[in-house]
């Protein structure tokens, strides 16, 4: 398992679920043998290559990881020639023995293809590798078609084709659908906007990532062949419609950055939602049971929520916003909160009864008609509080700390801004708040007036 880190270079920032991810598709677990998940059995893994400092954590603020020098010189060793790693400039050929090929780009390079040794049709993995520092910058073109790559690969498992610049828009051919071995397809960050339906045929594909900048608009309506999938990547995309069926492949995740409504919310029910998402356009939902459909509250995967109504209408139904946000209730593991332009006059019951208690971060912006805050002091572990553009919102009271003498405990930022009516925040019973505050800003309330609690100002 170690030896799959000479596919990376030296000091390559990866993250813990990509080379997870990576063991997955590659069956290094045997993990029949266990009555746990894969997943959960590379994670041990991980863990414990970790604790014995095969793997480093330069930033702990950030999740991800590097492989000391001398291991990956180890890892390299130990590999031979079954893991080749090739570099702009490099000499070194690749040896008839090698299985798993890694291509490595630091800005907009051309790859010239395998040469004469390599054994292209016992490749089992083909994976491009970004220069970190340069994430955002660099794509990569080669002198063969994408049709003649995917005929040299009978036996390929892993293939990335992320930042392929030559993938243009509906340029994935039919013979993708000849890759019968592949188990792991990243597709991200290229033109592609429809996939061909003969990725359904893919009946061992495990993981598919489709990241891109919003390029991709469409997904093939019979994705749910995949009965193998445990892993969908749809970050960044303009994807409007999921495929149906979807909540038929048993031990699949999703992981999407946002969902669009337009008028079908329930499009979640189905879905195993994982990491953070947004969903945009809530004033469209039609019927509040609807938004109940979507079935948030047993979405435990889900980390971070970002609810959001766009305020281009002239009137608004509060009533019903205060239906749709009530059944909207997202699992107690959420970890970040964030709300935009709601328009209902209270907010709902589970957050006013503390029933997110593992929240760290929460964002309140342009929830205008809201005259009350919720009782966040009593949120053990927040740390992040920002209230923007809260108009209803004249006095803060000692609710707002949860009238507790021990109130917002974790808690190091919290923002008020653009509070155009607020005039007081009524702080003489507050005793001990605010243990842990490193910031606090408070900026465009024109109204404001009178003391601040004692530890914010001392």
């Amino acid at each position: 398992m170690l030896c799959y880190c000479a596919l990376f270079p030296k000091d390559y920032e990866f993250k813990k679920e990509d080379l997870i991810l990576l063991w997955m598709t590659e069956n290094f677990t045997h993990y029949g043998q266990h009555s746990r998940t894969p997943e959960v059995v590379c994670q041990q893994y991980f863990n414990d290559l970790l604790s014995r400092s095969f793997f480093q954590q330069p930033d702990v603020n950030k999740e991800v990881f590097v492989m000391h020098d001398l291991l990956h010189d180890l890892a390299k060793y130990v590999g031979g020639g079954l893991y080749f790693r090739w570099e702009l400039g490099q000499t070194e050929k690749v040896q008839k023995i090698t299985r798993h090929f890694s291509v490595e780009f630091k800005y907009k390079n051309y790859f010239d293809g395998f040469g004469t040794l390599c054994n292209t049709e016992r490749l089992r993995t083909f994976v491009s590798n970004a220069n970190n520092r340069h994430y955002y910058q660099w794509s990569w073109v080669m002198k063969m078609s994408i049709h003649e790559l995917f005929s040299k690969f009978k036996f390929i498992r892993i293939l990335s084709m992320s930042r392929y610049s030559n993938l243009l828009e509906f340029e994935l051919p039919d013979s993708i659908g000849n890759l019968e071995y592949l188990r792991s397809l990243d597709l991200s960050h290229t033109a592609i906007k429809r996939l061909n339906e003969k990725i359904c045929l893919l009946s061992h594909l495990l993981i598919l990532k489709l990241n891109s900048y919003r390029c991709l608009e469409e997904l093939p309506s019979n994705l749910h062949l995949l009965t193998n999938l445990c892993r969908l990547e749809l970050m960044l995309t303009k994807v409007r419609k999921m495929p149906p069926y979807l909540g038929k492949i048993k031990n699949l995740k999703v992981v999407m950055s946002s969902f669009n409504v337009d008028d079908d919310i329930q499009q979640l029910r189905e879905l195993n939602l994982e990491g953070s998402l947004s969903i945009k356009g809530l004033q469209n939902v039609e019927n509040s049971l609807d938004a109940l459909e979507a079935d948030l509250k047993n979405k435990t995967h889900l980390v971070a929520l970002t609810l959001q109504w766009q305020r281009n209408q002239n009137s608004i139904d509060s009533k019903k916003e205060e239906d749709v946000i009530e059944n909207l209730q997202p699992s107690g593991n959420l970890k970040e909160l964030s709300i935009f332009g709601y328009g209902g006059k209270r907010f709902p019951n589970w957050l006013l009864d503390n029933s997110l208690w593992n929240m760290v971060s929460l964002k309140l912006t342009g929830c205008q008609y809201c005259q009350l805050l919720p009782p966040l002091g009593l949120l053990p572990f927040l740390k992040v509080l920002e209230i923007r553009k809260l108009d209803g919102i004249v006095s803060i009271d000692g609710d707002f700390h949860g009238n507790n003498s021990c109130s917002f405990k974790s808690l190091e930022t919290l923002e008020f801004s653009h509070m155009c009516q607020w005039e007081e925040w009524e702080c003489q019973a507050v005793i001990g708040a605010f243990p842990c505050l490193r910031k606090l800003s408070i900026t465009n309330c024109p109204k404001l007036k009178g003391q601040l609690p004692e530890k914010v100002v001392s």
